[in-house]
């Protein structure tokens, strides 16, 4: 049971340091980490992670602290590999992004921008789409879910005070960041492939019938082809992010072993 009044130093060391790996969470992990969400609250869900966590990470026996500099160099470590793990699961909305920017190009809307106050960053609409739906579906399918689980999982791996980040671990993040180029590709690729044939047909034609005005007959063609195409190749949108979601689940404790490993 939790309770402050017979809490030793120890114990409360490990606290604070379960709590900082819980708000690292909510820096970058998806939907936590979503501006819209009063830090307040992201602090009130940190701690109750760190309650429901302490025993967990317990397991373990904490190194021994000497000093406060230790103690906030241990701090900023936890909190920097619950910013590891939530950065990984947003590989995926980057990829989705990425994506969305692509289709917005070819289809012709990459002007018609939407401010997102989350990254105060500008996004074309189509990218803004998919940021939405991809968002709904990581709900659906208990994202969130595997985020804790991949949060709780980690004490088992990386115990407090253990943190390693040497070159393999640097070289599996690079080649995981990497990967979400590979998934914007694959997510978008039923409309960048049927635009650009159309883009080839539109320039034969252009070739073949000069007298036909392709600019004016182009733009809408593009737009209409490219949502039309977007939307029967919406469970293939579906299917990705599940395959994505779960892939980012299991090697996620792939670089947290390189983190842990001594």
């Amino acid at each position: 049971m939790f309770e402050f009044i017979t809490y030793g130093t120890e114990k409360l060391q490990t606290f604070l340091l379960v709590a900082f790996r819980a708000g690292g969470l909510f820096i970058m992990a998806p939907v936590f980490a979503h501006r819209t969400i009063p830090p307040l609250i992201k602090a009130g869900f940190a701690i109750m992670l760190a309650i429901m966590l302490v025993p967990v990470a317990s397991r373990v026996p904490l190194p021994q602290i000497t000093s406060v500099w230790q103690l906030t160099l241990f701090a900023a470590k936890e909190m920097l590999i619950g910013v590891i793990i939530g950065l990984f699961f947003s590989l995926l909305f980057f990829a989705v992004r990425i994506t969305g920017n692509i289709v917005g190009y070819q289809v012709g809307l990459i002007m018609a921008n939407i401010f997102d106050p989350n990254s105060n960053s500008q996004f074309s609409m189509v990218s803004e789409f998919y940021f939405v739906l991809a968002t709904l579906l990581f709900l659906a399918i208990d994202g969130h879910h595997a985020v804790i689980s991949a949060l709780a999982d980690s004490y088992k791996i990386v115990p407090l005070g253990v943190f390693n980040f040497t070159g393999p671990a640097g070289e599996l993040l690079i080649r995981f960041s990497a990967y979400a180029f590979t998934v914007a590709i694959k997510i978008g690729a039923p409309v960048i492939i049927t635009l650009f044939i159309m883009e080839v047909a539109l320039g034969v034609v252009a070739r073949t019938v000069p007298q036909m005005n392709i600019f004016l007959v182009g733009i809408p063609l593009k737009i209409g082809v490219g949502f039309l195409v977007l939307s029967i190749a919406l469970p293939v949108f579906r299917f990705m992010v599940e395959k994505t979601i779960g892939y980012l689940d299991r090697e996620v404790m792939t670089v947290l072993y390189s983190i842990g490993t001594t």
